[in-house]
């Protein structure tokens, strides 16, 4: 209790899971918590002459209960046995493995496939004047800006982080922005310093300057971005080779939504409980990067004439081509969780089936590249340039893991047959020990003329050859054996062959689980050099299954290509609401509308009319157009006669 105490005393802020044998127990408060929670029994221990409440599970329903102490709000440290139990040792060494909180997490289990989970790292300042910096650890995404307060409620409402870390010092003004909204956690205030924050990113990213990343001049984003370095580091999250750049939101390039937009048009999410949004419509993806990605483009829409055409092109090229359209998509859904594998690979947390799962991903992307490369598509060709095959890294996959590994590594079978051979030896002698000893027996047999020979076992000393006594004075016994032990109707003998292979019988097990960590972790050392490849690849992979999923939609519905330039107009013919349009009954149609407005004729629409008529539905809808041809949609129209959306000016 000593040694839990010292380690809890680090972590009085977080549920500690303490490895005791087969089990994480939990004590005194922290017990009472798990209990409840986790509807587990609690009961109570004497250690060292009190009472204490005890709470705990087996080692292997850890993925059970741990996302339920997260998704409850707490910190989790999870404390393990650093060595093996023996004789010799009272008390094992313990510590610290892994922290895990609502923003740090890259358990499957806790989160959202579909869904980015940022950790937000919030710089207040006297003068109005914010920093922040969003970074999911389970993707490698690193975003930073920074502006006032409205322009900070409006990122955090948008990216909607798991988990908001910021100064002590500024808890009421954190209070009054945010009230209680988000999951928060407050740090010193020394960490919030930018000779501390710009040290951290210098040093994250080996470089003596920031201009690269084009955040030079953002003193409070860099203090902000910093700050989240540092709770990665004071939470045991060190390996981050996946976090290789920091990006800084550029918001001239997009229309901001705050919130109250957001939810309104109920963009990602319906009011209503049987209600959809426009996010449940678009959402036509089948990996999980294009569903993350979607997420973005629906609540950053471009103000790029240039780049949303280059999206309706791609959708228009796949609406005509639906052929092409089904193959790729056939392709994509083969590839898995290509970005959060990557990050569980830089921390070297990733488990066989992952790293397989990687090497069937990445021999999908030569067949992409072959597609795109065929296609009449410019941006879909040029996109074929940023996918990267990493052949060594599959045929070194292919040749080290197994076809069938197990989830998690110590449960063996994980490095392929014929891959090492010293491995192969010692599977050889526990799947066929029967086999050799008797081999053994028959070899010595036959070189002795001791046709009665046997081989036995004891716990004294193991294996040994046993001579009745009728071969008790038999001159043929070679010298070499040793005699361990008399009976009255038999001596009993071991010889050198017998030793080794008792030895290797003995300690098989030990050493194939030694020799697969080994070769696992320096195959998993090997597949980091590649990391940035994968992520190259993860990315390309999102933007192609959006646009697909675009194409899906407009071919479904009914969509039309809208027409984009930077003058005042705004002409639809036949508009739809995307959502409602939907959810009608099988009987029942949509009917059309259309809006045209300009600078100079018609600037303001009144719309009139009883209740339930459908007034707000065509204000909804012509934003919900808007923004859809803006992210690079096609849009429910009939007639895209479309001059102009908004006047594209940078702010």
């Amino acid at each position: 209790m000593a040694q839990y105490f010292q380690l809890k005393s680090k972590h009085p802020d977080a549920i500690l899971l303490y490895r005791v044998g087969d089990f994480y127990e939990t004590f005194s408060e922290d017990a009472v918590k798990t209990a409840d929670i986790l509807g587990i029994v609690l009961t109570k221990r004497n250690n060292g002459g009190n009472d204490i409440e005890l709470a705990g599970f087996p080692y292997h329903s850890l993925d059970v209960y741990l996302p339920k102490l997260v998704r409850a709000g707490y910190r989790v440290a999870i404390c393990e046995q650093l060595e093996k139990p023996s004789k010799e040792k009272k008390i094992v060494k313990r510590g610290v493995t892994d922290m895990v909180t609502p923003g740090l997490t890259i358990e499957d289990t806790i989160l959202d496939r579909k869904f980015n989970n940022y950790l937000a790292a919030v710089h207040f300042t006297p003068k109005n004047e914010y920093g922040v910096a969003f970074l999911d650890i389970s993707t490698g995404d690193f975003l930073v800006s920074e502006g006032d307060a409205a322009t900070v409620e409006k990122l955090i409402d948008n990216f909607n982080p798991a988990e908001i870390i910021y100064s002590k010092f500024y808890q009421k003004q954190y209070q009054q922005t945010f009230h209680d909204r988000y999951y928060s956690y407050t740090l010193d205030e020394w960490v919030f310093s930018h000779d501390y924050g710009r040290e951290k990113l210098l040093e994250k990213f080996s470089v003596s300057n920031l201009k690269g990343f084009g955040i030079e001049g953002m003193e409070l984003g860099q203090i902000a971005a910093g700050a989240a370095l540092h709770y990665l580091s004071s939470t045991q999250n060190e390996k981050l080779a996946h976090i290789s750049r920091i990006n800084r939101i550029q918001s001239e390039h997009f229309i901001w939504l705050d919130r109250f937009t957001v939810n309104n048009l109920e963009l990602v999410k319906s009011n209503h409980e049987s209600g959809k949004s426009l996010l449940q419509v678009l959402d036509k993806t089948v990996s999980p990067m294009g569903a993350r990605l979607l997420r973005k483009w629906i609540l950053l829409p471009l103000l790029s004439i240039e780049k949303i055409q280059a999206r309706h092109d791609m959708v228009g090229f796949f609406t005509e081509n639906q052929d092409e359209l089904e193959q790729l998509e056939k392709w994509i859904k083969a590839i898995g969780d290509l970005e959060r594998i990557a990050s569980k690979l830089a921390m070297e947390k990733i488990n066989p089936r992952e790293l397989l799962q990687l090497k069937r991903g990445l021999e999908v992307i030569p067949l992409i590249i072959q597609n795109l490369q065929k296609v009449s598509n410019d941006a879909l060709r040029m996109m074929s340039e940023k996918f990267l095959p990493c052949e060594l890294l599959k045929v070194e996959i292919q040749q080290a893991i197994s076809e069938d590994p197990p989830a998690v590594l110590i449960k063996g079978n994980v490095i392929r047959e014929g891959y090492n051979e010293e491995l192969d030896d010692l599977r050889n002698v526990i799947r066929n020990s029967k086999e050799l000893l008797l081999d053994i027996q028959k070899k010595e047999a036959e070189s002795t003329g001791i046709s009665s020979l046997k081989i036995g076992f004891n716990n004294v000393f193991g294996y040994y050859l046993e001579v009745t006594n009728k071969y008790k004075d038999h001159d043929k016994i070679p010298e070499t054996w040793v005699r361990k032990q008399t009976l009255s109707n038999a001596e009993r003998y071991v010889s050198d062959d017998l030793k080794k292979l008792e030895s290797k019988i003995l300690t098989a097990e030990e050493k194939i689980s030694e020799i697969e960590d080994k070769l696992y972790h320096e195959l998993v050392v090997k597949a980091n050099s590649y990391l940035d490849a994968i992520q190259q690849n993860a990315k390309s992979i999102g933007i192609l299954d959006v646009i697909l999923s675009f194409s899906k939609v407009a071919v479904k519905c009914n969509y039309c290509k809208p027409e984009i330039d930077d003058s005042y107009i705004i002409d639809i013919k036949g508009g739809r609401h995307p959502v409602i349009e939907q959810q009608l009954g099988i009987h029942e149609s949509f009917i059309p509308n259309d809006v045209f407005m300009d600078n100079e004729d018609i600037q303001i629409m009144m719309i009139t009319g009883p209740n339930m008529s459908g007034k707000s539905a065509v204000l909804r809808q012509t934003a919900l157009i808007a923004l859809m041809a803006q992210m690079g949609s096609f849009v429910p129209a009939t007639k895209p006669e479309w001059e102009s959306l908004i006047k594209f000016s940078p702010g």
